[in-house]
């Protein structure tokens, strides 16, 4: 018998990977990896019959020495040194009516209009206020950042 490398999110989805390569409920067996997924492996039975005896041991992930720096993290750290964060696309018809608002904060932070920014209020409700939102924020980031401890 085969046993699975792949890992689950799910213990279900661990036991379906199993019996979609043949295996039957008790000739597997499903266990927990240290990153908090499943995985699962293929058990031997006795040729008399006796009971399933496992035939691996469970693999042991290394835990990540350090988290993966993100792309959040390094635009944040960008605006932290002083560099405007770059506007978002809106070029897209699903935009349209926010582009207006989107040049009067752009036009804001080039400006380095720092209480311009902070007056503006905008409702995040969806994706085209949200990303205005991040921008503002960042660009609020930067611009006190270049302008150093008050």
């Amino acid at each position: 018998m085969t046993t699975e490398a792949t890992t689950y999110d799910k213990k279900f989805n661990a036991q379906r990977g199993a019996q979609r390569t043949g295996l039957k409920p008790g000739e597997f067996e499903v266990f927990k990896t240290l990153d908090g997924r499943f995985g699962w492996r293929a058990m031997a039975t006795d040729t008399d019959g006796q009971p399933p005896i496992q035939i691996t041991e469970p693999e042991q992930a290394t835990p990540p020495t350090s988290p993966k720096p993100g792309k959040r993290k390094a635009i944040i750290e960008q605006a932290q040194a002083g560099a405007l964060p770059t506007a978002p696309d809106f070029s897209k018809p699903t935009h349209a009516r926010f582009r207006a608002k989107l040049a009067k904060l752009v036009a804001l932070a080039e400006a380095g209009d720092l209480e311009g920014l902070k007056a503006i209020e905008i409702n995040p409700v969806s994706t085209s206020p949200k990303a205005m939102a991040r921008y503002r924020d960042l660009a609020i980031i930067a611009i006190e950042a270049r302008r150093g401890p008050s």
